[in-house]
């Protein structure tokens, strides 16, 4: 393929991946919509999955494409080294890491004997910055060395670039959902206890409010406990939502 024609893929490919990317209405199927897209397009990859480093270093594996991912994941869950638990807060290095031939890595070592022996040639990490509580990384696993190009590491950089976008287009709709539908369990508590103790809606609002700040509860949660049992919410006890909580 000429480099015009290259050209044109790729612009026809990125025109396709931000459609379905921007129609998924969850964060999670815009995360499995990633992995697909990036192990039909990019050159070289056998296998994808969205890899999260959570608070503690704890790795979450919620897409991919192959149970192998999975694999790969636990083995630097349980080295305790590979591309995905790079430091979230060093910016220095580039964003997208080759292993062109994992038998022979020495960056991370334990790890790469570990995918090796699974059967892993070479793959290529790129991350996911805009994941709410966690650092993201999108992987692609090939069984041969030297699978992945620096054309290829582009091309899933950009792809990088629209799931950010879409998946920061998601947080804010499920943000807006939340705040949606919290407004209305709220309204629904305070119209409870005003038919039910003759008070203003105001005071109905107060009752909960100190009930909240008392228990250190969200008002939410309260509100749910009051529409679902009608109790006056100065009754509540903390062993009300510890059940909930576990």
């Amino acid at each position: 393929m000429g480099d015009a024609g290259s050209a044109l893929w790729l612009s026809e490919t990125f025109a396709a991946m931000a459609k379905a990317l921007h129609g998924q209405p969850s964060r999670d199927q815009i995360l499995q919509e990633i992995t697909e897209l990036a192990a039909t397009a990019a050159d070289g990859a056998q296998y994808a999955g969205v890899t999260l480093l959570r608070r503690g270093k704890a790795l979450d594996s919620p897409a991919y494409t192959h149970p192998l991912v999975l694999c790969v994941d636990r083995a630097q869950s349980e080295t305790g080294e590979g591309p995905c638990l790079r430091d979230p807060g060093d910016t220095s290095g580039e964003p997208v890491v080759r292993i062109e031939n994992m038998a022979g890595e020495r960056r991370w070592p334990r790890f790469a004997r570990e995918a090796a022996g699974l059967g892993v040639g070479s793959m290529l990490s790129c991350r996911l910055n805009d994941e709410r509580d966690a650092t993201g990384c999108l992987n692609l696993l090939s069984a041969e060395p030297g699978a992945f190009s620096v054309d290829t590491a582009k091309t899933v950089a950009v792809l990088a670039t629209h799931a950010a976008i879409a998946l920061s287009a998601a947080a804010a709709v499920e943000n807006l959902s939340h705040a949606v539908a919290s407004r209305q369990v709220i309204g629904e508590a305070t119209g409870i206890l005003m038919e039910r103790y003759r008070v203003t809606s105001r005071e109905a609002f107060g009752m909960l409010v100190k009930a909240s700040q008392s228990l250190n509860v969200k008002l939410r949660e309260i509100a749910v406990h009051t529409v679902a049992t009608g109790q006056n919410p100065a009754e509540l006890r903390p062993a009300d939502f510890a059940a909930a909580r576990s």
